[in-house]
């Protein structure tokens, strides 16, 4: 009996990432302070979206065939440093259902960018701009 319900679990968890979550991720851009212009280039330097926060963004979590999505953030905003920051996919956990599933495995989920996952906010933290102290004689 327990042989054929750890069969049956097996068939059931047969899937893949694509079918249990996403490969396009909305992503929260927030700044401290509000109302920093940002502006997102993809892993080619490609612009791909601006705004101002906080916003949400929708990014694709692949960049091609076995390749994560990798995006960088540039933030400015008057009387604040501006700051660069790296936005990375990550390995999504439902991609190691296909283990039984080969199909998925190696074309589905790495094909769609879906065995990759965005975190779901990014957070910038802009420093005051100093003013200079030098004096001219």
């Amino acid at each position: 009996m327990n042989k054929l319900i750890f069969f049956i679990m097996v068939l059931l968890l047969q899937g893949c990432a694509s079918m249990l979550s996403n490969s396009a991720y909305p992503v929260l851009i927030e700044s401290k302070p509000a109302g920093a212009e940002f502006v997102i280039n993809n892993q080619n330097g490609v612009e791909i979206g601006r705004g101002v926060t906080p916003s949400t963004v929708i990014l694709e979590s692949g960049a091609g065939y076995f390749r994560r999505g990798s995006y960088t953030v540039h933030f400015s905003k008057w009387g604040f440093e501006p700051q660069d920051y790296s936005l990375v996919s990550r390995m999504n956990g439902w991609y190691w259902v296909n283990i039984p599933n080969p199909i998925g495995m190696l074309l589905v989920d790495p094909a769609t960018g879906a065995m990759w996952r965005l975190p779901l906010r990014l957070f910038a933290l802009l420093p005051e701009k100093r003013l200079s102290t030098s004096r001219f004689k």
